[in-house]
């Protein structure tokens, strides 16, 4: 794989984030926009983790050489916590991967009629078409999708903007999912098991940097297109609150201003539900062939029996689980978050440690 620029390193960095769940408006407004004016605070909160964590895990690829996300995470060898940060990384991968496939069943059965498994079964192939292709695919995936669909976000935000002013549900608002008790909380489990569900693609990215300079920048980058879009999101609903209660609130909005434009960004939709599949499912695969050359060695074969099982779980339905799933998950992975920091914070005061010696040896 070729070094990465901070442009593509930012157009990865945010796809990695941009599912249904994201674009669609529902992810954003449970964690967000419920809240009202304290739910902005917990978007630049969650934001501000985002950029930093980012950040941290480039950096700790970089300085520690280490690839398996187990090690990584946790920097001692404790075998319970290891097995813990693989099963419950792989769990997430992949259950983000079948509720993409469930989304783009549902969405594309709501565009053109078509039966929902019929839709799930072509992203699915899709996406393991493109996994193949590894860690540059997913790159060049992003590449192209991200500038579109932050394009269509900002422009429906601006039209929310002149239209109907700034406008958020009343400042007292607490939310509407019983597992998020207060915004503070919404936000920090928003952060959590969104990094901890993206290290798989973020932290091997650190090795093809091209420079310091070029992670910083596109870490930057990627957070603020992630802002943008949130922003441009939280916007357009908190002015017609009962788009909140659509299943793809955005969806819902854009067909509401004609179907030409609710089938644009419908299209638009799906390439980021494409392109979260991608990344979750890239990551998945990626920590089983560390595990086992076996099953590396039948790279083809295995990415059809994953695409396969996406397809099966797709039926299942969309359902709640993105208010479900996601804030146990964001529990659950926020202790791993801590245990990554501890390992960076050790890592970085050992590098220092040594250039002292190694000034003292030289006489500086």
């Amino acid at each position: 794989m070729k070094k990465i620029g901070a442009l593509n390193l930012g157009m990865a960095f945010a796809g990695c984030f941009l599912g249904a769940g994201y674009v669609s408006g529902q992810e954003l407004w449970q964690f967000f926009g419920s809240f009202g004016i304290k739910g902005a605070m917990g978007l630049v909160i969650a934001m501000a983790a985002l950029f930093l964590v980012g950040i941290m895990m480039l950096e700790l690829n970089r300085l520690s050489g280490i690839a398996e996300i187990d090690k990584l995470v946790v920097r001692k060898d404790i075998p319970v916590l290891r097995i813990a940060v693989t099963v419950l990384e792989l769990l997430f991968l992949f259950g983000v991967c079948t509720i993409m496939a469930a989304g783009c069943g549902a969405l594309i059965n709501q565009l053109f009629g078509i039966p929902s498994w019929i839709g799930s079964a072509v992203l699915s192939a899709a996406v393991a078409y493109v996994s193949l292709a590894g860690l540059g695919g997913m790159v060049a995936a992003f590449s192209a999708t991200v500038p579109l669909l932050a394009a269509a976000t900002l422009v429906f935000g601006i039209i929310s903007l002149s239209q109907n002013g700034v406008q958020f549900s009343r400042p007292e608002a607490s939310g509407t999912n019983p597992l998020m008790g207060s915004w503070l909380v919404a936000a920090i489990t928003f952060a959590c098991y969104n990094l901890f569900g993206n290290i798989a693609m973020i932290s091997p990215l650190g090795e093809f940097m091209k420079s310091k300079k070029a992670a910083l920048g596109g870490i930057a980058i990627g957070t603020a297109i992630l802002v943008m879009i949130a922003g441009s999101v939280l916007l357009s609903i908190s002015a017609q609150p009962s788009l909140a209660e659509a299943e793809l609130p955005m969806l819902a909005l854009a067909l509401g201003k004609g179907k030409v434009i609710g089938f644009v960004y419908g299209i638009l939709l799906l390439l980021a539900m494409f392109g979260t599949a991608l990344s979750s499912l890239v990551g998945f695969t990626s920590i089983i062939y560390r595990k086992s050359e076996r099953i590396k060695s039948k790279k083809t074969a295995f990415t059809l029996v994953c695409a396969l099982a996406m397809l099966c779980g797709s039926l299942f339905g969309f359902g709640d689980l993105i208010g479900v799933v996601y804030p146990i998950f964001g529990y659950c992975s926020s202790v791993f978050i801590v245990l990554m920091t501890e390992h960076y914070i050790k890592i970085k005061r050992a590098g220092k440690a040594n250039e002292k010696i190694a000034d003292k040896a030289r006489g500086v």
